[in-house]
C-alpha cells in the first residue's frame, strides 16, 4: 500500500479538513445541513482523491478530480462566505489553502505527464 500521509498535498488537505469542521459545526441549523455538509463531504472526498492517486499506476484520473474538487470547494466557501457564515480572515485563509491544494496537485498532473 502506497504511503500518503506524507504528502504535502495530504498535509494541507487534511489540516484544512480540521479547520473547515470546526467552522462548519458552528453555521446556523438551516446552513449547516445543507451547505456546512456539502463542505465536509467535498473535503473528505478530496482527501480520498489524493490517496487514490497516490496508489494507482495511473494517477492522472485522480488528479483531474481532485481538481475538479477543488473548483467545488471554492464554490461552497464562497456561498458559505456571501451568506456570512465564514468571516473574512477566515474565508481567505480557506481559499490561500485551496490554492495551495490545486497548485500541487497541478504540479503532480504535470510531473506524471512528463514521465
Amino acid at each position: 500500500m502506497a504511503q500518503y500521509e506524507h504528502l504535502p498535498i495530504y498535509k494541507t488537505t487534511y489540516d484544512l479538513l480540521i479547520e473547515l469542521m470546526h467552522v462548519t459545526k458552528d453555521f446556523p441549523r438551516e446552513f449547516k445541513y445543507s451547505i456546512g455538509e456539502k463542505i465536509q463531504i467535498n473535503i473528505v472526498e478530496l482527501l480520498v482523491e489524493i490517496y487514490k492517486a497516490n496508489s494507482a499506476r495511473d494517477k492522472k484520473i485522480f488528479i483531474e478530480a481532485l481538481l475538479e474538487k477543488v473548483q467545488f470547494l471554492n464554490l461552497f466557501l464562497r456561498i458559505a462566505f456571501d451568506l456570512k457564515l465564514i468571516p473574512i480572515n477566515r474565508y481567505s485563509s480557506f481559499i490561500e489553502k485551496t490554492s495551495s491544494i490545486a497548485k500541487q496537485a497541478n504540479g503532480w498532473l504535470q510531473s506524471i505527464s512528463t514521465k
